[in-house]
């Protein structure tokens, strides 16, 4: 009875599984990323930032008022013909202010924060990326695990019924002790190595949930995706290199660290140069002299300030020095850049070409293990060889399949690899 309840449940668990696609994997962890949602708020501050390095070049207004009181009174006009004493007096006043000349810091803090803005910009679609390629691993480790499982399961069922077989012929003394206990023991070991899979299918599973947002409590149920063949023969490896090294995100980051560069030379040489704006105000600028506030004290004012640190002994050039040689320092970092770039895809590439040899191969050594364990059994029930032998047979089917199944996801995952080597 409690063998039937079980069954129920686990049936029930898998009727009630919600099965899901790579692809809806991918978007689900697209939509739930942690990671992905600070990068994207990093790239809401950048274009704030921006905005705020746009206004700063056009007219502020300031409102300004004081009052004071002071130890001695003194007079104030109540009319025309009387004074009268007081201690208190105000003052305040409206005034428009505009920048004229900066020397270039308002252009270069614009450059500057456009290039932050790029950066921050490309940093959220690489993050994207970073999160589409670890959904696909995760995803794919379930899916090999499950098939591992599964050739695991096979073998168990097999050699479960070689050794009841073999209990049979040992009645019989057709076969010694010996024998049984080698087939025991291959039938634990694939045991162990069942409850080793059936772990990790449920630990992946928890990764996928997590990247996921899934409920731990919700049953899921990956669905396994077909891996096309010969995958290279749609990539155009020298279009791709000179695609990688003019538009790629690692390329753009680092031409806008070199604009940023330049524009942090651009405002430090600013620095040195005057500070011109042009101001007009109405208001009182001075403390009242009448006793009613009236607009016979308010009055317009304008003109031009100047502000010119003429001497600093050299601090200001010092500051320009460094930001130049800083500029300096991206333009090299942006050529090793190129250089990483190139290399990486290549790698990447050849990479690619190894695992679709690999796989063929190794579907090549799948067919010719199951032929060969076809022919082993037939042998091995005719008493044409050992235990030894039969069992080694199986192992290396199973060993095949295994290998198989990794190295085909391990192909699909550098293929994804290497596309998002280009974005």
């Amino acid at each position: 009875m409690k063998k039937i309840w079980t069954m129920f449940f686990l049936v029930g668990s898998l009727a009630f599984a919600r099965e899901i696609t790579l692809e809806e994997a991918i978007q689900e962890s697209m939509n739930h990323s942690k990671t992905l949602k600070i990068s994207e708020k990093k790239l809401q501050i950048s274009k704030l930032n921006r905005s705020q390095a746009i206004k700063k070049a056009l007219p502020s207004v300031v409102y300004n008022t004081s009052y004071q009181r002071t130890e001695y009174e003194r007079n104030i006009s109540k009319n025309k013909s009387s004074m009268q004493l007081e201690k208190g007096g105000y003052k305040q006043s409206i005034t428009i202010s505009q920048p004229i000349f900066q020397g270039g810091a308002i252009i270069a803090g614009i450059q500057g924060a456009k290039a932050y803005e790029t950066i921050a910009d490309l940093s959220y679609v690489q993050e994207g990326l970073n999160t589409r390629l670890k959904t696909i691993r995760t995803f794919s480790n379930i899916v090999n695990s499950k098939r591992n499982l599964q050739a695991l399961e096979n073998s168990e069922k097999q050699l479960q019924k070689r050794y009841q077989k073999q209990e049979a012929q040992l009645e019989l003394r057709l076969i010694t002790k010996t024998d049984l206990l080698k087939t025991k023991y291959n039938l634990l070991e694939i045991q162990s190595l069942i409850a080793k899979a059936k772990s990790n299918i449920e630990v992946q599973t928890e990764d996928l949930k997590f990247q996921m947002g899934v409920d731990k409590e919700e049953q899921l149920e990956v669905k396994e995706f077909n891996v096309p063949n010969h995958l290279t023969d749609t990539i155009d490896f020298q279009k791709d290199k000179e695609k990688a090294l003019e538009f790629s995100i690692q390329s753009l980051i680092a031409k806008s660290q070199v604009e940023i560069a330049k524009a942090q030379e651009t405002a430090a040489l600013g620095n040195m140069l005057p500070k011109i704006n042009a101001f007009a105000s109405y208001g009182v600028a001075t403390e009242r002299t009448k006793w009613k506030q009236t607009r016979e004290d308010a009055e317009w004012m304008g003109g031009l300030s100047v502000s010119w640190n003429v001497f600093s002994f050299g601090s200001d050039y010092d500051n320009y020095q460094i930001a130049k040689l800083e500029k300096e320092n991206k333009e090299l970092s942006e050529t090793i850049a190129q250089d990483r770039i190139e290399l990486t895809l290549k790698t990447a590439y050849s990479e690619l070409q190894r695992l679709e040899i690999l796989r063929e191969s190794r579907k090549r050594g799948l067919e010719a293990a199951e032929l060969n364990f076809s022919m082993d059994q037939e042998k091995f029930d005719s008493g044409l060889i050992s235990t030894i032998d039969y069992l080694l047979s199986e192992t290396q089917l199973r060993e095949a399949r295994v290998n198989y199944y990794q190295a085909e996801l391990d192909y699909y995952y550098a293929f994804e690899y290497y596309r998002s080597l280009l974005v």
